[in-house]
């Protein structure tokens, strides 16, 4: 498989497991999609999904550059990312649950698209995270070359889609048939899994540590 189908790829995977960690943005899309529509739920979607892609760009571009920098610093690089998700893991854990379904907003479609690629966008610690991703695979090591950068944010940018019109797709059909305490439930065990994804995620990172491979 070519190193440019490769980066997609990988941009997709890292985009799931992204997504997965990043809950009020999920969240937010089935509120919206509940209270407004398909239509509003997209929109929503795509705001968040261009307003963490320079992030996604931006990791990629570093880390896939120096290498040899990166094997120097790996221990260093590991500890701060594992700390940031254990980090995350806690921060998940213990975020308030989600009370409604429903919110209150009248803002045209054009509007949601760019208040919610702003509210992505100004997330700084989406960088830490689009890195600790990037480390957690050990590509880092390897040095393709930032070249490779806009590949992977293709694949973090149809990932992240892909992620969010699924939860379009089930609030448009089921969000009103569908008793709300029900729903909320579902919702709710988001932080679960996010919480579990960011720990799993802090031990894949030190496993290479823990367990050095053989010489």
């Amino acid at each position: 498989m070519e190193m440019n189908e490769l980066a997609v790829l990988g941009g997709i995977w890292m985009s799931l497991l992204y997504s997965a960690t990043v809950v009020p943005a999920s969240v937010w899309v089935i509120q919206l999609t509940v209270s407004r529509g398909w239509l509003c739920g997209l929109a929503c979607s795509l705001g968040l999904t261009l307003g963490q892609l320079p992030w996604a760009i931006t990791a990629a571009a570093v880390l896939f550059q120096f290498p040899g920098l990166w094997q120097t610093l790996d221990l260093g690089l590991r500890a701060l990312a594992a700390g940031f998700f254990i980090w995350m893991a806690l921060r998940s854990a213990r975020a308030p649950a989600v009370r409604g379904l429903h919110v209150e907003t009248d803002a045209g479609t054009w509007a949601l698209i760019k208040s919610s690629f702003w509210r992505s966008l100004v997330m700084p610690w989406r960088l830490p995270l689009w890195a600790g991703l990037i480390i957690s695979i050990s590509v880092h090591l390897t040095g393709p070359g930032w070249g490779l950068a806009p590949q992977f944010g293709l694949g973090a940018l149809a990932g992240q889609m892909g992620w969010f019109a699924h939860f379009v797709l089930i609030a448009g059909l089921f969000g009103r048939r569908v008793p709300e305490d029900i729903s909320l439930r579902s919702i709710n065990k988001l932080r679960l899994l996010a919480t579990v994804v960011l720990a799993g995620l802090a031990l894949i990172i030190l496993a290479p540590v823990a367990f050095p491979p053989a010489p």
